[in-house]
């Protein structure tokens, strides 16, 4: 079996989605040597690198992470390369998803990772593509970009989440997925009360 790392690394003082104040920090509480042992801490927000939102994110009353099923965040996934920009609905036009889980989008976005201009412009969802996909039985959806929708937009958020999904945001090395179906999998620390978390996605073929 393959496992293809599908997340970016989180770093010291990295760029954040805009407006968000709080930039991670890996901080060394202890070094090796004279017997004393290595000891990190971590601050960052719950949003930050490659990370999934739950659909709590953007509708009140649904399950935050600690009791979130994590079933539904593993299945069958399919990546599909699609243009940069708004990401129109007949992005898909003829794919049949009956059986996938998890639609992961390519937009080659990832490139601009740890640039300045990652976080402006970046590739989203129209509302048409996020109402095809909110209708197609999956799980989730995932982007090489920071969002789903256009900074400061929520449209394509609230359209996945009133359908249960969640988003899977900042994914890398989708260049590397197979054209056939694998399983994905993108577990969450189980955080109280939270709608989004850090993730380590892999894909495995």
């Amino acid at each position: 079996m393959q496992v293809i790392d599908l997340s970016h690394t989180l770093r010291t003082d990295m760029a954040v989605y805009p407006g968000d104040e709080t930039v991670p920090a890996i901080r060394r509480l202890s070094e090796h040597g004279d017997g004393r042992h290595q000891s990190s801490a971590l601050v960052a927000g719950c949003h930050a690198g490659t990370h999934i939102d739950l659909p709590l994110h953007f509708k009140a009353g649904e399950p935050s992470l600690e009791a979130y099923p994590l079933e539904g965040c593993i299945g069958r996934a399919r990546v599909f390369t699609v243009p940069q920009g708004r990401i129109p609905a007949d992005a898909l036009a003829g794919a049949d998803l009956s059986g996938v889980c998890f639609v992961l989008l390519r937009t080659g976005w990832e490139r601009h990772w740890g640039t300045s201009a990652y976080y402006r412009d970046w590739p989203w969802l129209e509302p048409g593509l996020a109402e095809l996909l909110a209708g197609a039985g999956l799980r989730g959806v995932g982007l090489d970009s920071p969002s789903i929708d256009p900074l400061d937009g929520e449209v394509s958020h609230g359209i996945l989440a009133a359908a249960g999904l969640i988003n899977i945001e900042n994914l890398a090395n989708l260049d590397r997925l197979p054209d056939e179906d694998f399983l994905f999998a993108a577990l969450p620390l189980k955080l109280e009360g939270a709608e989004a978390s850090p993730v380590r996605a892999v894909a495995l073929i």
